[in-house]
């Protein structure tokens, strides 16, 4: 079976989380929220096209430096293999697009970044079915965008940090997005 690679520019949605296994294989699983906007001509109005939130799966050395470096309502850009899993029981299927990402990266076009190279150490591991299923559980809360306990909500909101004075490139309390503002500044 042949692999799709894509790229994915969005906010991050929710926390990155990390898990650890049993033989110190490490992974870092987060939220990519992304929107296409659109002009429409009829009424003059840059209009929200459809929302997509995509789980991006990060793995070794790769998942380390976004569980430092990533927060949430950050933009990003994400590259990796496309995935569809697929859960739930029989008769109500549910499918969930993943990307296992290859490259992570802040979206420079919203604000600065300054990289700073790691130490590293230690060899590498291989995970089991075992381990990759467990982890699949384990996550399986995000592909509803719910948390345990609670019910799931249709829509989702990226919020940017607060002590951050970055543009929203998805501006819902204005209707507008933050490169029209710029443009007509």
């Amino acid at each position: 079976m042949n692999d799709i690679y894509i790229t994915l520019t969005g906010n991050v949605a929710a926390e990155p989380r990390q898990y650890t296994f049993e033989d110190g294989l490490r992974v870092t699983s987060l939220r990519v929220l992304t929107s296409h906007r659109y002009f429409d001509k009829k009424t003059g109005q840059w209009t929200d096209g459809d929302r997509v939130c995509f789980t991006v799966r990060c793995w070794r050395a790769l998942g380390d430096n976004v569980a430092t470096s990533v927060r949430a309502g950050q933009p990003v850009v994400v590259s990796g293999r496309l995935r569809i899993r697929e859960f739930g029981p029989e008769g109500d299927r549910r499918f969930m697009p993943e990307i296992e990402a290859s490259a992570v990266g802040h979206d420079l076009r919203w604000g600065t970044g300054a990289f700073t190279k790691p130490e590293r150490g230690g060899g590498t591991t291989s995970m089991s079915k075992e381990m990759r299923d467990r982890l699949d559980e384990e996550t399986q809360d995000w592909a509803m965008a719910t948390r345990p306990g609670r019910a799931s909500s249709p829509n989702v909101r990226i919020l940017g940090a607060p002590d951050q004075e970055q543009p929203d490139p998805l501006d819902d309390d204005t209707g507008t997005h933050a490169t029209e503002e710029r443009a007509a500044a």
